[in-house]
């Protein structure tokens, strides 16, 4: 496994999630909530490819192969975690959008 590869797919997918997700939020304010739910998916989707990157790696150091903790692994599990956080705090958003559109 190339770790430097796992930890490069955890930042970049991690950083397109959270991206998805506050563009879901700016769609949502305007209205346009398909679109907002389409984007959140696209997030899940690009979470779900972070998470991966990051379970190889856990796999790999309980499979006792040598990984060194570097600062970019660090920044990388920082980019998946605000990510999922970010995920997170959009779905309640755009539902908050959704009820001032009805009231």
């Amino acid at each position: 496994m190339e770790v430097l590869q796992e930890i490069m797919s955890m930042i970049a997918h991690g950083g397109e999630a959270k991206s998805l997700a506050l563009l879901a939020i700016q769609q949502a304010r305007e209205k346009k909530f398909q679109e907002a739910e389409e984007s959140l998916k696209k997030s899940d989707d690009a979470l779900l490819l972070s998470h991966n990157a990051h379970t190889k790696l856990l796999v790999a150091e309980a499979n006792e192969e040598d990984i060194n903790v570097t600062v970019l692994m660090m920044h990388a599990g920082d980019h998946l975690g605000s990510a999922e956080t970010v995920r997170s705090l959009a779905e309640e958003i755009i539902l908050l959008h959704k009820e001032i559109k009805h009231d």
